[in-house]
């Protein structure tokens, strides 16, 4: 009872902030979830994002840049296939340092300040990163988030929430057919539904109450501890 209450908790938080910040959700979540039920990893939380940047482009979609956006799911794509032909072959133990070393990469990149140009191979380079990552940990948004961090807001939500969309939809597909997710993983989904809705219309009156940079430095404090517990333990 304890830890589904504690799992609801980090879901309902993580949506909270996905919602306020336009991430959270995979790098707040997923390394939690990976410590305390790892079952919710990756195919769980995929569809939870899923749900979340479905949302999110609905609300965003008139300022879509098809060209820019193009690139990055044709590498997400790529990035996607290679993700599950290596959790293919992965057993736990590896797979759990394979996490680790993700999520603490993400973190990295999400502080490192780099400015690299919005162009269409950097989205493509991008989207083979965010693909694999985010197929593999369910947090992918860091090397993508990197590429537009400094893009405008309407042009980097609009584009950010459709390429996570296809590439929450087409990683889930994959890993379906390649017998890494099922049945499960939509009954836990299910039951995370509640949590995030909440957690997801929360974030409006959060922000108001708030600074966006102090829970920035928090996700990823905590997402970097998560992180380095994974890879030790």
């Amino acid at each position: 009872m304890i830890e589904v209450l504690l799992v609801n908790l980090i879901l309902l938080i993580g949506a909270c902030l996905q919602g306020l910040l336009g991430f959270g959700l995979g790098l707040f979540s997923a390394p939690l979830l990976f410590l305390l039920a790892p079952q919710y990893v990756p195919g769980p939380m995929i569809l939870n994002a899923l749900l979340l940047t479905l949302l999110m482009s609905i609300r965003n979609h008139q300022d879509l840049q098809w060209r820019q956006t193009s690139y990055a799911l044709a590498g997400g794509t790529v990035g996607v296939l290679g993700a599950a032909l290596l959790m293919s072959v992965l057993i736990f133990s590896q797979y759990r340092m394979l996490f680790g070393a993700l999520i603490v990469i993400a973190v990295l990149l999400s502080v490192i300040g780099a400015r690299p140009q919005l162009s269409p191979r950097n989205n493509f380079i991008a989207g083979i990163f965010s693909g694999f990552m985010g197929t593999t940990t369910s947090a992918g948004g860091a090397p993508m988030g990197l590429l537009y961090q400094h893009a405008p807001s309407k042009q980097r939500n609009a584009n950010l929430s459709v390429f996570f969309l296809y590439i929450n939809v087409f990683g889930m597909v994959v890993l379906w057919l390649g017998g890494i997710s099922g049945w499960a993983d939509l009954w836990l989904f299910l039951q995370s539904v509640p949590a995030l809705l909440i957690g997801w219309g929360m974030s409006g009156f959060v922000g108001r109450h708030l600074p966006g940079q102090r829970l920035r430095q928090l996700i990823l404090l905590v997402a970097f501890a998560a992180g380095l517990l994974s890879i030790v333990l």
